[in-house]
């Protein structure tokens, strides 16, 4: 990299824009935003070798991801998404161009949350590592506990596309991997669909540059929620447990799209254990007593009971405790 940190600093100063009258955004030591309500503060990190793989990850990608993953925080508590802090660990040997692919999927992605970065920080550092903190402002925030007994579990759309995308990511070649880190738009991605008999666009996509769900047409009929970043049992099991209730899920209600279903049949494994176990899909779990909640295309896939667990309800099998499996950081 031939730019120095100060270099830098002043052409995101001046690439990224931010009103005056929302406040006082990159310059200053704090940034300051005017709120009309409550705030909400989330913050999320993502570690080279941890969180990512640049075999078949752009720094395009990740840009865009950081953003993606602090917002679903705001939006998993109900709120509106304004602002966000980055800051980043990168080695000495990153190009300008990787720099600048960075910094433009994070400006994608502020474009498509309606929202502005305030501030951050850079440091050199032996392996890249990204820190992003979401401001939002919620007049009501929608918490974990809430749940009730008799309520419905709902989800905003098929779980497992970004486990699936993943376990397809790390079977391709060198060259197919290569290809990957090119797109930018995964829209008209088809190159690989022949050899998968299924369109997997949508599974890369929903890995390497995931997009959060905004819950401002269903938020006031949501009594707890929370986003689905580590996989659908753990994290209602992490629900429940806020709660002090325990949940049922109807194994013939859970979506499974056709692109799954061919995924798992190509690695020799079982689709269920991407839709169920499956992390960073940022889908919502919306928990709630009514029934109009399916008006706003959300998908109902169980009940909250009583006795504490989570367990499935297999139409052959009957009832089947299950155990919160999914993604831990230890």
């Amino acid at each position: 990299m031939k730019k120095n940190e100060l270099e830098i600093v002043k052409e995101i100063r001046n690439r990224f824009f931010f009103p005056e009258s929302l406040g006082i955004g990159i310059g200053d030591d704090s940034a300051l935003i005017k709120l009309k309500n409550p705030a909400l503060l989330t913050t999320d990190l993502m570690i080279e070798g941890v969180h990512f793989d640049f075999a078949y990850t752009s720094f395009y990608h990740l840009g865009f991801k950081i953003v993606s993953i602090n917002v679903s925080d705001i939006y998993a508590t109900g709120g509106d998404f304004k602002g966000f802090l980055f800051s980043a660990g990168l080695p000495e040997t990153i190009s300008d161009e990787e720099l600048k692919d960075l910094f433009d999927g994070i400006d994608k992605a502020l474009s498509y949350y309606d929202g502005y970065l305030i501030g951050g920080d850079l440091s050199r550092s032996e392996k890249v590592v990204l820190s992003g903190v979401a401001l939002g402002e919620c007049d009501k925030p929608v918490l974990r506990k809430g749940a009730e007994p008799g309520d419905t579990i709902f989800i905003t759309s098929p779980t497992g596309l970004s486990s699936a995308g993943l376990s397809l990511l790390k079977s391709f070649s060198e060259e197919e991997k290569s290809l990957i880190k090119k797109i930018k738009d995964f829209d008209n991605f088809n190159e690989l669909n022949d050899k998968f008999g299924s369109s997997i666009n949508e599974l890369i996509e929903r890995h390497l540059m995931p997009k959060a769900r905004n819950p401002h047409k269903f938020r006031k009929i949501a009594k707890a929620m929370m986003d689905i970043s580590d996989g659908l049992l753990i994290d209602l099991y992490r629900l429940c447990e806020e709660s002090d209730v325990g949940a049922e899920i109807y194994l013939d209600k859970l979506p499974v799209i056709s692109s799954i279903l061919k995924t798992a049949e190509y690695l020799n494994t079982d689709p269920m254990n991407f839709v169920l176990s499956g992390g960073e899909d940022y889908e919502l779990l919306v928990i709630s007593a009514e029934d109009k909640a399916i008006e706003f295309g959300l998908i109902p896939i169980g009940k909250i009971v009583e006795t504490k667990g989570i367990y499935l309800l297999d139409p052959l099998k009957g009832k089947i405790s299950a155990k919160p499996e999914g993604w831990q950081h230890f």
